[in-house]
């Protein structure tokens, strides 16, 4: 195994304050982070973020382990891909009738897939919630990993993400229509500023809204109260694999309803966006989870300023039949017209 080390990332960037900064319950707003990386094996994940948060190390399978009561929280390290969670692999052996395979050929069919998928499926580091001041302390685990694993940038394979998870302040129809026209305004911008890797942007993980259903969201009439918000995000996109995907939040709203819709998807009800767009680049200098969230923070700033969020729809809804462009080259043309 590698040497953990233990040197801290030099000069990490602050948090960006957000104009929402507390949550309904009057406190700090916290934010979910999960990592996916390659090149690297499960057991070493675990050993270098104990190495720099401490806890304990529970091996729960091959595939799958948790860092208990480290000083950012529980942290939980396992291989991103459903068909290796909960002994699925066995259960597939079920359904092909082998009901009385023997156990032990099990176990080993399970291990040989599990090292088949380590190709190309990513570890998943998923952190607790911590507030947003605290996400230099998520920099210096994930600095840990800059000599030995691989990030979205290594290879064409590697289409893995970094995944935020902002607590909402509010859970209303209102706040969460405010985020995703934000969110839609500035999205060249955001991806533009990201850098996302070309392996990314034509996978299947961050798939763009479509014009139509953005053109409806901007509309300044479009008013949803929760229901209304469900079924139009469920009937427009039923997956969750968009940059900026709305159903956890949605779940967390109306759990039975979004079950209803989308009856095939596995679901994380949180009062939490889930922002997929940013690359993981972990073995990259200079890259952080901060710098990320940074970026994320424009979304945030713009959300809570009703007049230039209503501006900047309208000036998306009057270049609505052109290519997709940034909200920057629209107001930089605005201003010089007038």
């Amino acid at each position: 195994m590698s040497d953990p080390g233990r040197d801290a990332p030099p000069d990490p960037p602050s948090p960006q304050a957000v104009p929402w900064a507390e949550s309904e319950s009057g406190s700090p707003r916290v934010v979910g982070v999960e990592l996916e990386m390659g090149g690297i094996e499960l057991e070493e994940i675990g050993l270098r973020i104990r190495a720099r948060a401490g806890g304990e190390l529970d091996r729960i399978s091959d595939y799958e382990l948790r860092i208990r009561g480290t000083r950012v929280g529980d942290v939980r390290v396992e291989l991103d891909a459903s068909l290796f969670r909960d002994l699925k692999v066995k259960g597939f052996l079920k359904r092909l009738h082998l009901e009385e395979i023997d156990p032990d050929m099990a176990d080993s069919f399970e291990r040989t897939m599990a090292t088949e998928a380590r190709r190309f499926v990513p570890y998943e580091v998923v952190f607790d919630p911590v507030e947003i001041a605290r996400l230099p302390e998520l920099d210096e685990i994930a600095a840990g990993f800059a000599d030995c694993a691989e990030g979205t940038g290594r290879a064409l394979t590697n289409a893995f993400g970094l995944h935020l998870n902002p607590e909402l302040p509010r859970i209303d129809a209102d706040t969460v229509v405010a985020y995703l026209r934000a969110f839609l305004c500035l999205y060249e911008e955001l991806k533009a500023a990201h850098r996302v890797d070309t392996s990314r942007a034509l996978s299947p993980f961050i798939d763009p809204f479509s014009k139509a259903y953005t053109r409806r969201v901007m509309a300044a009439d479009y008013r949803p109260g929760v229901e209304q918000l469900i079924d139009d995000y469920a009937a427009e996109n039923p997956t969750r694999n968009r940059p900026l995907d709305l159903l956890p939040a949605l779940s967390w709203m109306d759990e039975a309803r979004v079950a209803r819709l989308l009856p095939e998807e596995k679901i994380g009800r949180r009062p939490a966006l889930h922002y997929r767009l940013p690359d993981c680049r972990i073995d990259e200098p200079g890259w952080t989870i901060t710098g990320q969230w940074n970026i994320w923070a424009r979304v945030e700033q713009l959300a809570a300023d009703d007049k230039a969020l209503a501006r900047a729809c309208e000036l998306w809804l009057k270049n609505a039949r052109g290519p997709w462009r940034r909200l920057s080259d629209w107001l930089s043309e605005t201003v010089e017209k007038e």
